[in-house]
């Protein structure tokens, strides 16, 4: 079936290519990109940031830190002679986050993608984000411009966000997509509000070459699809959003369950203000067969936000659980709670102030788990071009 679905999509791709027509006009080319510096810090039961798992994660425990994101995106944009449009873009991280030791082998490219696109629709091609995760709503859409992006934003690098399960929540769009690795994904023309897009991964450790750079058995997963549709409309002054993604695919290592995932979620503006929330079912996806009991792992977030000219605010919510199948615990679920209040000033010429304050509260079921209860903030800039 995938084959077959690669051979039509190659067929399909090459008439569209071939199609006589006018000569096209030379290519355009752009370059933009963002610089951001936020500081933050937190009071908590644990002493380590960075949303590892566990106390004896690696990090500050001094309560504060500094860190930068910075990207630079080179892109080009034209049409064929047939006069099919095409883009094609190149994202730059120029925060590669490890040793001065490892640089040399590490690749500074976060994405790089090709786009076909007609009245049919549009192909993408190559390393980018999957059908999976773009039509995935959740209390975040609501927050966006407010603060550094409320609990979808980078609060997690300033408390530990992961001490009672891994598998809880710290993002809402924490499906288990497949990120940047290599994929094909097709979208359809809206009709009546209606899109529905796929994509089709190989390989989640695949990132622009033919085999994984992870170690077999590293918990890939293998041949998955992301499956989107979404309903976008405008009633009046009202704009609605209704959307839901599922992921599917197996997992590299035969001893633990296939990938599985599904979320729904909507989004309502209305003038200055906008309210979001969504749902998300990881199921029991990639954990060991031999596991006996409901180890379903799940979230849901809200969202409120309101902007009125260069000010911007917002407040999110995100609960997740986890069920505990061993130890004292076993039939009861892991639990996390996040609150974050975020607030953006707009200065104009590409420039922003941001701030946040947020909350977290994990509780694990066994007796004497590891739980995290902790308070903190950030304060940032950012530049964009």
């Amino acid at each position: 079936m995938n084959k077959l679905l690669l051979g039509t999509t190659a067929l399909v791709g090459a008439s569209l290519l071939m199609a006589g027509g006018a000569y096209a006009a030379k290519p355009k080319g752009k370059v933009k990109g963002n610089i951001e510096f936020t500081a933050g810090g937190s009071t908590q039961d644990l002493e380590a940031f960075g949303g590892a798992a566990g106390p004896g994660s690696a990090g500050p425990n001094s309560g504060f830190a500094f860190r930068t994101n910075s990207e630079i995106a080179i892109s080009a944009s034209g049409k064929t002679d047939a006069g099919m449009k095409w883009k094609a873009e190149v994202q730059i991280e120029a925060d590669t986050n490890v040793a001065a030791s490892d640089s040399p082998t590490e690749s500074a490219i976060d994405e790089t993608w090709i786009r076909f696109s007609g009245s049919w629709g549009k192909i993408e091609l190559g390393n980018q984000d999957g059908v999976e995760d773009g039509y995935l709503v959740g209390g975040d859409k609501a927050v966006s411009k407010a603060g550094d992006g409320g609990i979808d934003g980078n609060w997690q690098d300033f408390i530990d966000a992961r001490p009672a399960n891994g598998r809880l929540f710290d993002e809402p769009d924490d499906n288990l997509d497949s990120g940047d690795a290599t994929k094909i994904s097709y979208f359809t023309p809206r009709v009546g509000g209606l899109s529905a897009a796929v994509s089709f991964t190989p390989d989640t450790g695949s990132h622009g070459q033919a085999t994984s750079t992870d170690p077999a058995g590293g918990g890939n997963s293998l041949n998955t699809w992301g499956i989107g549709v979404d309903f976008k409309k405008k009633f009046g002054k009202v704009k609605v959003l209704v959307s839901g993604a599922i992921h599917l695919g197996d997992q590299e290592d035969e001893t633990t369950e296939d990938l599985f995932t599904w979320g729904i979620g909507a989004h309502v503006a209305y003038g200055g203000w906008q309210v979001a929330g969504g749902y998300v079912d990881n199921g029991d996806s990639g954990e060991a067969k031999s596991t006996v009991g409901d180890d379903d792992a799940t979230s849901w977030s809200a969202g409120i936000g309101y902007s009125q000219g260069p000010v911007h605010l917002g407040f999110s919510y995100l609960h997740s659980e986890v069920g505990d199948t061993t130890g004292s615990g076993a039939g009861k679920d892991d639990e996390s709670d996040t609150f974050v209040l975020g607030a953006t000033y707009v200065l104009g010429g590409g420039a922003r102030v941001f701030t946040d304050i947020f909350w977290l509260d994990q509780d694990s079921a066994d007796t004497g788990g590891t739980d995290n209860e902790g308070v903190g903030f950030l304060i940032g800039a950012q530049v964009k071009w």
